[in-house]
């Protein structure tokens, strides 16, 4: 079972960014736990291919381009590519769910690591336009945002609800 740990009311900065984005990522998680692969590629309703393990892959996405690329700038997509711009959802298979969700679990440790180890104030992108705090930021908005399609998703399959 996935922990989740909200950051304490009376954190420094960096702890309640860090220990957000941490919650976040768990929560994502949790969405996902005691499901079948066949269930975690159950799609919304059509057109939509939006799944949990899609919404997974495509955190993963957001990993690499949000945290990764702070140590890499060059750093790639792993599922999207020029052929296929939504493969983070559409290439989504029961089959290769447990690797997903793995690449995810390692994505957000590599993200992490690689955040601690800049300054919220260090800047970064071709023109160092963004500073890490920035990036923080925006890495919680995707999860909040894709958090509630999450819930809606995890409904739609087994009935469940919850934070």
């Amino acid at each position: 079972m996935t922990e989740r740990t909200e950051p304490g009311g009376l954190s420094d900065e960096r702890g309640l960014l860090g220990g957000w984005l941490d919650y976040y990522r768990a929560t994502l998680l949790v969405k996902c736990e005691g499901l079948s692969g066949e269930q975690l590629v159950m799609r919304s309703c059509e057109p939509s291919a939006m799944s949990l393990l899609g919404l997974i892959r495509h955190m993963t996405e957001m990993e690499r381009v949000y945290g990764h690329r702070l140590a890499d700038w060059n750093t790639g997509l792993l599922y999207c590519t020029d052929e296929n711009e939504d493969g983070d959802f559409e290439a989504a298979t029961a089959a290769g769910a447990v690797a997903d969700i793995e690449t995810f679990r390692e994505h957000c440790a590599r993200s992490r690591q690689i955040m601690a180890a800049r300054k919220l104030d260090d800047t970064f992108g071709k023109t160092n336009s963004h500073s890490l705090r920035w990036f923080y930021q925006y890495l919680i908005k995707e999860y909040a945002r894709h958090l509630g399609h999450a819930d809606l998703l995890r409904e739609r399959i087994d009935g469940a609800t919850g934070e």
